[in-house]
Parts: C-alpha cells; structure tokens; sequence
C-alpha cells in the first residue's frame, strides 16, 4: 500500500488493518474502490505461511475484487457511489 511521503514497499498488516477500519477509499490499477471490505488470510500452497489478500468493494456498492496489499494505495477523499 502506498502512503503519502512514504516509499513504495509492501504495506504492513497495521497498515492493511488501519485502512479497512478506517473505511477509508483505496485505489488499485487506477481505480478508485469505495473502501477495502475484507482482509482475507490464505494458507500458503507449500503449507508454509499465509497470503493476505484485501477484498475492495466498488463504488456503486455492487461488486468486489480481490488484490494484493502491496497493490494498493490509499485515496485521498471519499469515494461514495457513482452517480
């Protein structure tokens, strides 16, 4: 996730967290996401460790789609639904 003055690197688990409790809007391949709805945790095909994957909810509420954190940037105002 990528913070304002800070370098591109892969986003911290508080990091992650922080933005989904905040509902705060998130951008990922140029697309503004309402907020991220999800944080979900897979096991690691080899059985050693796990994946993180955030679940981005679209801005008319409707759909959502999965990305990876170091993927994501956080936006800078509000992305209520198109209209």
């Amino acid at each position: 996730m990528r913070f304002p003055g800070k370098a591109v690197r892969a986003v911290t688990r508080d990091e992650l967290k922080a933005a989904f409790m905040e509902e705060c809007p998130v951008i990922h391949n140029g697309i503004t996401y309402q907020r991220i709805s999800a944080i979900i945790y897979r096991k690691n095909p080899t059985g050693a460790g796990l994946i993180v994957r955030a679940e981005l909810l679209d801005r008319n509420g409707n759909s959502v789609s999965i990305a990876a954190p170091e993927r994501i940037e956080r936006g800078t105002s509000h992305a209520g639904p198109a209209i």
